[in-house]
């Protein structure tokens, strides 16, 4: 059975502190392209002194979501969960080659859709808020009306659902990865996938993005060409 590295620890509060603060970017304080998985990638990879590694993670992420913007009241996937969830795993178990690392991005994936519910449900929590807002600009006395108040609570409510939801979300899947690696289940070969495998695959996101019919004819077709090649040269 493998064990968890003793640097699972810091890794993990790292990663919980990173994305509670990404997940502000996105809303609260929205700064643009700052709280994009490149970034996240940069500032996890100065952290853990592999800006290269984290930047290539990252791209993944990056590309694979190029599509899905907040516009309106859609909640895109919260792509900093996936993100630094396998930031995260990659550097607490020291995966190195893509072959291993498209596991932790897979596990890491379906954090995003489940972030970004968090985010919903969070929203209808304020509804107590904003109802409350409402009640002070009918009132003539102006003596109550704290908004301050209501948005200090909110924020402090955020920031605590997020990081709580992250660090028990990280820790499972760092002890479910170092069940799997104990049973030799994340072992593929090496040559099995590289980075090009990995990015080009995630440029589905911008494909879709495109919203061209016949760009996805054409992404059909190039799978299908390439399947076939494959069986020749196999």
């Amino acid at each position: 059975m493998v064990g968890v590295p003793d640097s699972a620890v810091f890794c993990v509060l790292a990663a919980s502190c990173l994305f509670t603060l990404f997940s502000f970017l996105r809303f609260s304080l929205n700064l643009g392209i700052v709280e994009r998985p490149l970034v996240q990638g940069l500032v996890w990879g100065l952290l853990t002194g592999n800006v290269t590694l984290a930047v290539s993670v990252a791209l993944v992420f990056e590309l694979f979501w190029l599509d899905l913007i907040p516009a309106g009241t859609f909640i895109p996937p919260n792509a900093a969960a996936g993100n630094l969830a396998a930031q995260c795993l990659v550097t607490v178990f020291g995966f190195s080659d893509p072959a291993r690392i498209v596991f932790p991005i897979l596990l890491a994936l379906p954090l995003a859709w489940i972030a970004s519910r968090l985010e919903q449900t969070h929203r209808h929590w304020q509804d107590h808020g904003y109802n409350v807002l409402q009640g002070w600009l009918r009132l003539d006395s102006k003596a109550d009306y704290t908004p301050g108040l209501l948005l200090r609570r909110a924020m402090i409510q955020a920031a605590s659902v997020y990081f709580l939801f992250f660090l028990l979300a990280v820790s499972l899947l760092v002890a479910l990865t170092s069940w799997l690696l104990g049973h030799g289940l994340l072992h593929p070969p090496l040559d099995m996938f590289s980075w090009g495998h990995l990015w080009i695959g995630a440029t589905l996101g911008g494909l879709l993005a495109l919203r061209v019919p016949g760009s996805y004819a054409l992404l059909a077709l190039g799978a299908c060409g390439v399947a076939v090649l494959s069986l020749f040269t196999g």
